[in-house]
């Protein structure tokens, strides 16, 4: 039953405006992503379709139980007389809330994620709660809670606590992870229907040429040269490829020279190649489509319930016999029929790796964690150096300043990996003294005032090329200071990591027989193809219900999923559907198979997705067209000029005077990361450009330079779009240039381009407007568009050829004129009459 609330309701216990009879209704939704419903209705006689108005409620069963969702558009369709509607779960009302500035400091899950719900513009009825137990920092300005939890911004919740989203009405909870792992199994069946591989072998490697380099920095070879993979005549020809190791004979990393020999550097080329075959460089990558069956309606079949079914965030592992792998997916996305109370489609992927890869990359990041610290411990100490040799004349000179600012910056540049590093690792103490060391540097560097961001008073372009008087001691001191915190916490760390190194080798080493066995296991189980034959279009099914296990009859098939946990097998052989429930002869009928799609790189391989440009969501970004598609506000104009010309890509910008503004409203993708990039330049300092995002009737300012200056600037920044159709605007408290803009999906910087369907050159214009063709040496132009054909004398329209008619103005006629045709009329006894057509 499919119940609707009017807007303002809180409760839905009870049956509101009353029911509605769709003629569908599917609930869709992903892993921290959106959660929405789409509903289908006929306009009835009996005005039911008329409760389906925007804003209201509708109340559905899920798959994760009744849930609430609240309509954000309808769309009418007068042809087959239905109506659609779309509605986003109720989570998502805190679109319309705002969160001005919210710090939560060193807080765990729970009390981070409440602190962002009181923190509210006004008071929400959500409750929110998290198992998650170690603590973070993060910083909410002006944003809604939802991007807040969900947002796809380093700030972001599930970015500094991780974790998993559960929405159930007005609560919320984010913890660890979604679903479990109940041992379902799929396993490949040669041209067995509803399980199709596709297999890309164009990055497959069966022949290795391992590098590495010698003390005196030459190209070392293995005596042997390659290394063949095991698989290598499962292809008609060998696959040779050479990969560098990195590594060196006789050098030193982190303290101590891992290959000291030839030999020993051979032995570890050797294993490298090792390393690569098992982590699948010679099985090509697969993409799979999985027809999943939900057994959970079928009599017969309840024992077995928590073994057959699935869920979202759930683990499914896939078995590919031809090459002896196992792969373990999670359910990532669902789509769920509300009206036959089944999953419609499973979204299966991101693969999961085994055991022992895990531990083996743990090892080589723990391994690249401190030769990194290594690095920075040196280069610590070769900065240390000159803070100790400034002059004792208490004078800090412009080239002292210089000095400064280069070892400040890379204070403030590794400050947050320090910090996440320790975070993560749990190390509070040292860390808490490591950040306050920080911050007096940076308040004694700024003048003694309180330092929050940017670059300190001191060391600003403004004062940086002016001696400053100062305490030598104190000035030293500072940096003292914040070495030996800084030192303290890099040992923490280190001493950590390695404690966690042994941990991890000591479990591999005290399991080497056991993982063995397990690998030895995995490779010998197979899945016999041979007699599998499945044929979806036409099946017969005997299902027969024993202690000892079911048997699932398809026509010429036969294939094994082993429910590991339970040890339960379900058996499918080859028969015709006229089969029973043995306990209680009745018929199945409508047995149903639900299609799940899986795009996923099997087990140690590599999914890659080339992108070959950038889709620009703007349109005449860079004012190609004059300002067509932009709404202005002051005096906007556009011009093309040397300074353009030498300093922009498009060859051209807005001219935007002080106290003006220009914005467009443009079409996104719902709940997905978007980049915006513009080049500008003031006619002056000191002057103010803001940038912001207008979506759902909220502003959210991007970008705010309160002190411009006269050089071109490159800005770009991310925003995680809240509905399907925003706008962007520029303002400007000073005159400025703005050029080259543009928003694209992703969180890569794109380079500018035009959008698409637009071509801008210096005598041709294609966009969204018509086809314009020009002349600069006659300042003629020609403009077609689907409404009229028009020829312009700079501004002044001469010629209009529409449907209503032809319009001239201005026309000057020379010499003869002809107009159609001439007619000869002849008059009895007075002449001819000739008449103009």
């Amino acid at each position: 039953m499919i119940l609707v609330y009017d807007s303002n309701a809180r409760e839905f216990d009870n049956n509101g405006l009353g029911t509605v009879a769709p003629i569908s209704c599917v609930v869709s939704e992903e892993i921290n992503g959106a959660f929405e419903l789409e509903l289908t209705h006929p306009v009835d006689s009996f005005g039911k379709w008329k409760r389906l108005q925007k804003n209201n409620i509708v109340r559905a069963n899920t798959h994760r139980g009744a849930q609430a969702f609240r309509i954000y558009r309808v769309v009418k369709d007068a042809v087959d007389g239905t109506i659609r509607v779309n509605a986003r779960h109720i989570f998502y009302d805190l679109l319309a809330n705002f969160v001005e500035d919210v710090r939560p400091t060193g807080k765990i899950g729970a009390e981070a994620g409440q602190q962002i719900l009181d923190g509210c513009q006004y008071p929400t009825p959500f409750t929110f709660s998290s198992n998650i137990m170690h603590t973070s920092t993060a910083y909410f300005i002006r944003q809604s809670p939802v991007q807040a939890f969900l947002g796809d911004t380093d700030q972001a919740f599930i970015s500094r606590w991780g974790g998993e989203i559960v929405r159930d009405n007005y609560n919320i909870a984010v913890n660890t992870r979604l679903g479990a792992n109940n041992g379902v199994r799929i396993a490949y069946g040669k041209n067995m229907a509803g399980l199709e591989f596709q297999e890309d072998a164009s990055g497959v490697a069966t022949r290795i040429l391992p590098t590495a380099l010698t003390e005196d920095n030459q190209v070392l070879l293995l005596p042997e040269k390659y290394i063949d993979s095991p698989r290598i005549s499962d292809y008609p020809f060998p696959v040779i490829t050479a990969m560098d190791t990195g590594y060196q004979v006789g050098k030193e990393v982190d303290g101590a020279v891992p290959y000291p020999t030839v030999e020993s550097c051979y032995d570890a080329m050797r294993q490298f190649v090792t390393d690569r075959y098992l982590a699948g460089a010679d099985i090509p990558t697969l993409s799979l489509s999985v027809d999943f069956v939900d057994w959970k309606d079928i009599s017969g079949y309840e024992k077995y319930k928590s073994l057959l079914t699935v869920n979202l965030g759930d683990d499914v592992t896939v078995d590919y016999a031809p090459f002896g792998v196992s792969v373990k997916l999670r359910v990532c996305a669902v789509s769920y029929d509300c009206l036959t109370d089944r999953f419609e489609t499973l979204t299966i992927g991101e693969k999961r790796i085994s055991v022992v890869n895990s531990i083996n990359s743990a090892s080589r990041q723990i391994s690249e964690v401190k030769q990194e610290i290594t690095v920075t411990n040196q280069t610590v100490s070769a900065v240390t150096g000159s803070v100790e040799d400034i002059n004792s004349d208490d004078k800090l000179t412009p080239g002292e300043k210089s000095a400064a600012l280069r070892e400040w910056s890379a204070f403030a540049n590794e400050k947050e990996t320090l910090a996440a590093q320790a975070a993560a690792l749990g190390i509070s103490a040292e860390l808490s003294d490591y950040n306050d060391a920080f911050q007096l540097l940076s308040n004694y560097l700024n003048g003694g005032a309180l330092y929050t961001s940017g670059v300190p008073l001191w060391l600003d372009d403004e004062h940086r090329d002016i001696t400053t008087d100062i305490s030598g001691e104190q000035y030293r001191q500072k940096f003292a200071e914040y070495y030996a915190a800084r030192n303290t916490l890099v040992r923490a760390i280190t001493a950590k990591l390695k404690a966690l190194a042994d941990t991890a080798q000591n479990g591999v080493d005290s399991n080497a027989g056991e993982i063995t066995t397990i690998n030895s296991t995995l490779t010998t189980i197979q899945t016999d193809v041979g007699g599998l034959r499945t044929t979806v279009s036409s099946i017969d099914n005997q299902i027969s219900n024993t202690e000892d296990g079911i048997a699932l009859r398809l026509s010429n098939a036969e294939s094994t999923i082993e429910q590991h946990d339970s040890s339960i097998q379900t058996k499918v052989e080859s028969s015709t559907f006229d089969g029973y429930v043995t306990d209680n002869d009745s018929k199945l009928e409508d047995v149903e198979t639900q299609i799940t799609v899986m795009r996923q790189a099997v087990d140690g391989l590599s999914l890659s997705v080339s992108r070959t440009g950038y889709r620009n969501l703007l349109k005449n970004s860079a004012g190609r067209n004059g300002l067509t598609f932009w709404d202005t506000a002051g005096t906007v104009a556009t011009v093309s000029n040397t300074d353009t010309s030498n300093n922009t890509v498009s060859n051209s910008a807005f001219l935007m005077a002080a106290g003006s503004a220009i914005s467009q409203e443009f079409s996104l993708k719902f709940n997905a990361a978007h980049t915006v990039s513009l080049l500008f330049r003031s006619s002056g300092s000191g002057g103010e450009v803001k940038v912001s995002i207008e979506q759902n009737s909220a502003e959210a300012v991007l970008y705010d330079n309160t002190d411009t200056g006269t050089d071109w600037t490159f800005v770009t920044f991310q925003f995680n779009s809240l509905d399907t159709v925003c706008t962007l605007k520029i303002t400007a408290s000073v005159e400025i240039l703005a050029s080259d803009l543009i928003v694209s999906e992703g969180t890569n910087v794109a380079p500018w381009v035009q959008s698409d369907e637009e071509l801008y050159t210096t005598n041709f214009i294609a966009d969204g407007t018509g086809l314009t063709i020009g002349s600069n040496t006659t300042d003629m132009k020609a403009h077609i568009s689907t409404s009229a054909f028009e020829i312009y004398r700079g501004d002044d329209l001469r010629i209009n050829v529409a449907p209503d008619g032809t319009r001239l103005q201005k026309t000057i006629i020379e010499d003869d004129l002809t107009v159609g045709s001439v007619k000869e009329i002849v008059r009895a006894g007075a002449g001819v009459d000739f008449v103009v057509l």
